[in-house]
């Protein structure tokens, strides 16, 4: 067995990994990243991302290849929340060069390797951690298995950018908290010869028990996600390609941009996924990505996600490794607080946005509250993180919105306090789990987290 050193050893190779492997070996760390895939390879995603995710794209230097693959830009959001709609510009702020975007991941994810290995990292495909090598309870490297070889690739930290599956969360037998199971399902598609509007737009309706989001996409292409309620599941499956046409059709802008159009590729899905919160870090190891957090995928946050705690962690990992092991162990602490505090309110509004049934009535008034006064792109800014949900959709402007719906709908008085009381009391939950984590059991802890993916042929 062949044992080599590092600075850092990042265990995956996509949104989270890549992007953390380039911007430690651009200032100077010796890292090496280990993938399991090969890639191009498809896997999980929404595959959209927002303005903060081609910022910091921007920034890591990849915004040419992104326009290489055709993929617009796009500046607007054709938003619906019930009987609620609106079609506006996302906002800007500095350093902004578009609004959302929608890569395939056999393009973008390679994108972000050639970055990395481009940096000076060694990144090593096809390659399977089979362990972690300890010392008095340290993690201080990684055994992988590449085409037979054995290797021992030791570190000052081992990072674990896996996916929601990861190997290292459960070496390291990271806990998780604060469990959301899922409480409806996703299948997504590309089309190509769409028609799509002359100024690229994103789709985000959800309405009744539907739920349609699209985007154009990478080389003219056009992706259509449905996310039906999970108790639709057994009639979905029975006729995919039909309840997948007739979910997407429901929602009339996209029914005008599909006019003609032709599905190219399979028909992927996301049946069986649990939102969740892992440890973030422990001596000589840390998690990111999808690997410590993940949410319900409604507000297509998982790229985002990843990039900024990617951004976030650069710092940290750098006084760590300028310092001793405590300082180091001080600082992924202190990153991993900034995690669950940046990330906790944008998890439930997440679990709000993926629940069955329909739009609690007072949410689409907040909304139009806020589209009345001018501040629409405060709202917008929630799929952007720049902006938490609990000071946008505040108790005040709860109470104040509900008491708008009433003097329009007084006759819905019972049903809609009725709804007030419950948004104010699982507010109220959220926030003591917040600083009091529920945390699952060792045998929860590592059940795996469904497939990555699923096609038409598949019942998983």
């Amino acid at each position: 067995m062949l044992a080599q050193g590092f600075d850092v050893v990042i265990v995956g190779a996509r949104c989270a990994g890549s992007p953390l492997a380039t911007m430690l070996a651009r200032q100077g760390v010796n890292v090496a990243v280990v993938e399991r895939a090969t890639f191009p390879r498809d896997t999980l995603s929404t595959h959209i991302f927002e303005a903060d995710g081609l910022a910091f794209l921007d920034r890591l230097g990849v915004t040419d290849q992104l326009h290489a693959t055709g993929a617009p830009f796009m500046m607007r959001s054709n938003s619906r929340a019930e009987d609620f709609r609106f079609n506006v510009e996302w906002p800007q702020r500095a350093g902004d060069v578009g609004g959302s975007a929608s890569v395939r991941r056999t393009l973008l994810d390679p994108i972000l390797v050639g970055a990395a290995e481009q940096a000076g990292a060694e990144v090593r495909m096809a390659a399977d951690v089979t362990g972690l090598v300890q010392d008095d309870g340290r993690v201080t490297g990684v055994r992988v298995r590449t085409r037979g070889r054995e290797d021992e690739l030791r570190a000052r930290l081992v990072v674990g950018a896996d996916g929601r599956n990861s190997t290292v969360a459960n070496l390291v037998a990271a806990r998780k908290y604060n469990v959301v199971p899922n409480q409806r399902f996703a299948y997504w598609a590309f089309f190509e010869g769409a028609n799509m509007p002359a100024e690229p737009t994103n789709v985000f309706h959800r309405w009744a028990d539907k739920f349609v989001i699209s985007a154009a996409a990478d080389n003219g292409l056009y992706q259509v996600i449905v996310i039906p309620e999970l108790s639709e599941l057994p009639r979905f499956r029975a006729n995919l390609e039909r309840s997948f046409m007739e979910h997407a059709l429901s929602c009339e802008p996209v029914a005008e941009a599909l006019e003609g159009a032709q599905r190219v590729g399979k028909l992927f899905g996301m049946v069986h996924y649990n939102g969740f919160f892992r440890d973030p870090c422990g001596p000589g190891w840390m998690l990111v990505g999808d690997a410590g957090h993940f949410k319900d995928p409604a507000p297509g946050r998982g790229i985002g996600d990843a990039f900024a705690q990617v951004d976030a962690a650069v710092p940290k990992i750098m006084a760590g490794l300028g310092g001793s092991l405590e300082v180091q162990d001080a600082a992924l602490a202190m990153w991993g607080r900034w995690r669950d505090h940046e990330f906790s309110d944008h998890y439930w509004f997440a679990n709000d946005l993926g629940k069955a049934g329909r739009v609690p009535a007072v949410f689409p008034q907040m909304v139009a509250d806020l589209h009345d006064k001018g501040q629409i792109g405060r709202f917008l800014d929630l799929f952007t993180h720049r902006e938490k949900p609990s000071q946008v959709l505040s108790p005040g402007r709860l109470f104040g919105s509900a008491g708008r719906l009433l003097r329009r709908r007084p006759q819905g008085r019972r049903a809609l306090m009725n709804e007030v009381r419950t948004l104010v009391g699982e507010n109220a939950r959220h926030q003591f789990l917040n600083h009091r984590h529920a945390y699952a059991t060792a045998a929860e802890a590592l059940k795996p987290a469904g497939a990555t993916e699923v096609d038409a042929t598949s019942t998983a």
